[in-house]
């Protein structure tokens, strides 16, 4: 833990001191950020003056809060640092793209935990080789197609015993008639609905764009199918720790919001609002008391791509209200 630490501070990633940044200091951190987002200029010297100025607020509201240390995660450089934080709110309200499940909507099939007789403490299916890579949507709202070839990628890695990527862009491009708008959003059992249909191809088949594009499926061969798939009842975190640690990797919806925004590492604890599900994420395994959740904004978000959500007894940010998990043939 403590080699993590100074990584990441090595990094200029977590800011974290007792005095305000020197300008110089803030200069540094700066070019930090740059290297990470893949700046190289900005449109004109304006917006440059302009974000470096929104910069460095927010570098100090990170100093603030982690100097702070009532909560149990850091803050500090993300490569969404040079928004505002109503910036930040529009590009999730635009970007999370998911849905919550339909309060009429009737079950395809609902998880049973009686029918396991013991769960394991901890899980982690990034080490059982059921865990992809972290993606990057960009600034296309298919978080929940993401959601979804998580939770296909580790079925299938599962049952197959090979973890392959799958394509995000056809499910964009392909399931609106299952009622997904692309990236304007959609419902991962939706998502599961098109696959069990009609297949999914390979990612390198059928490669991401991060927009809206005419369904070119007919190119690629399907390389999976959905046999099936299962929603865990809505806020029962019981039950989706019994599903997360015998099934394997779950697709979920939660509310992401401003306080994700500069997330570098730690146990989120921040208060969320659970009945405001704005983002599909793929829940992957917990510790004794977090959950581990898989991102698609990047590895250089977060820890690596991931965020840590505190308790497993805890439905955080209402991980527990829109899970679901296919089947694979």
């Amino acid at each position: 833990m403590l080699f993590a630490a100074f990584s990441a501070l090595a990094l200029g990633r977590v800011v974290d001191q007792p005095e305000k940044f020197t300008e110089e200091e803030y200069w540094t951190l700066w070019g930090e950020f740059k290297a990470q987002k893949g700046v190289g200029v900005y449109n004109s010297l304006d917006e440059h003056d302009q974000r470096y100025n929104i910069f460095k607020k927010n570098m100090e509201i990170a100093r603030k809060f982690n100097q702070a240390g009532e909560h149990s995660f850091r803050m500090g450089i993300t490569r969404f640092a040079d928004m505002t934080k109503e910036e930040f709110e529009g590009w999730l309200k635009k970007a999370g793209g998911t849905r919550p499940r339909p309060d009429n909507s009737i079950p395809r099939k609902v998880f049973d935990a009686s029918k396991y007789e013991t769960t394991p403490a901890t899980q982690d299916w990034r080490t059982q080789n059921a865990v992809t890579p972290v993606k990057d949507q960009g600034q296309c709202g298919s978080c929940w197609a993401f959601s979804t070839t998580g939770g296909i990628e580790g079925a299938h890695a599962l049952a197959s015993g090979t973890l392959s990527s799958f394509s995000e862009q056809e499910l964009v491009d392909c399931s609106s008639a299952q009622g997904n708008q692309g990236c304007n959003g959609g419902l991962m059992d939706d998502g599961f609905d098109f696959v069990e249909k009609y297949g999914l191809c390979f990612e390198s088949a059928y490669p991401y764009e991060a927009a809206d594009g005419s369904c070119r499926k007919s190119s690629c061969k399907s390389q999976v199918t959905v046999t099936d798939y299962t929603d865990i009842s809505a806020g029962s975190t019981s039950d989706l720790k019994t599903a997360c640690g015998n099934e394997g990797p779950i697709s979920i919806a939660v509310d992401a919001n401003y306080w994700w925004q500069m997330y570098t590492d730690g146990i989120f604890d921040k208060r969320c609002n659970p009945n405001s599900l704005d983002h599909g994420v793929l829940l992957v395994g917990y510790g004794s008391n977090y959950w581990t959740v898989k991102n698609s904004w990047g590895e250089s978000w977060g820890e690596s791509g991931y965020i840590r959500l505190t308790g497993t007894s805890a439905n955080t940010c209402g991980l527990a209200n829109s899970a679901s998990y296919p089947t694979t043939n």
